[in-house]
């Protein structure tokens, strides 16, 4: 939500771009929060710093590529869409609200992620 406010209620530099950008940074910094906690859990001790490090960094890899793709994503809207009587202008700001549903992408899949909870480590 703070990236849809960010790139659809701005359209000048000011204090309100300022404060959407701290929020959609902070709940883009959340996500990643889990991460050094969760993934060490899952591979056994001879191979979780490699596996914790895959894990982690094809997520950047997986974003790096779609940061490539907004330029096609901006040629593929080329009007304004209406969504719930809410105009989102084309462009750019379609285009970033249209990556950032990762996220949503993001929070379903966790839970399908194992529990570890209680259980020892792999060795």
């Amino acid at each position: 939500a703070s990236v849809y406010w960010l790139f659809l209620g701005n359209d000048q530099y000011g204090p309100r771009l300022l404060l959407g950008a701290f929020l959609a940074g902070a709940c883009t910094a959340s996500f990643y929060g889990w991460l050094p906690l969760y993934l060490p859990e899952l591979f056994r001790t001879n191979v979780r710093a490699t596996g914790q490090g895959f894990g982690f960094n094809f997520g950047r890899i997986l974003a790096a590529i779609g940061v490539l793709q907004t330029g096609n994503l901006m040629g593929l809207f080329t009007s304004d869409v209406v969504l719930a009587g809410i105009t989102i202008p084309k462009g750019y700001p379609l285009a970033c609200s249209t990556m950032s549903l990762v996220y949503f992408l993001g929070l379903g899949l966790i839970w399908l992620a194992p529990e570890t909870r209680g259980k020892p480590l792999p060795e």
